[in-house]
């Protein structure tokens, strides 16, 4: 067999197949300035001062007498890339991407006089996602059964 039919003989299975991919730069709202929450002091800063310094949050959540405050943003670069090829009655396919769902921020957290008590920096879903202790709802005036 000549070189060049063997040459051919090997590229026939990539002549069937088909590579794809893609390249994405994602930029989801603006990092919050690393000053402006070191400037914030638990037990002292206020919401107001935290609204100003770091603009309006993504997300806020009620937590008994206060509440979490989010700011996230993203800005990544993904990739990724699918082959797949058939060889006779045999398909496959190999996928790959490094695309990430992380989504890093800043949470503060308040007290019921909007007194910040904490700031954490991490990703969302590992700060917003924990277990809450469930709130005390009292009970204003509902009537006495019994005898």
């Amino acid at each position: 067999m000549s070189k060049p039919l063997k040459c051919s003989a090997l590229l026939a299975p990539l002549l069937a197949s088909c590579v794809t991919g893609d390249y994405n730069q994602t930029r989801v709202y603006q990092p919050v300035s690393e000053e402006a929450v070191a400037a914030l002091e638990v037990g002292r800063s206020g919401l107001e001062q935290a609204l100003e310094d770091l603009g309006a949050p993504l997300q806020v959540i009620e937590l008994g007498a206060g509440a979490a405050l989010a700011w996230g943003w993203k800005e990544a670069t993904d990739w990724n890339v699918t082959g797949s090829a058939s060889i006779g009655s045999v398909r496959g396919r190999l996928q790959f991407a490094n695309a990430a769902l992380e989504f890093p921020g800043v949470v503060l957290f308040f007290d019921g006089d909007w007194v910040l008590m904490a700031k954490e920096r991490g990703f969302l879903s590992e700060l917003l996602l924990r277990p809450q202790l469930p709130r005390l709802v009292e009970d204003g005036g509902a009537p006495e059964t019994g005898a």
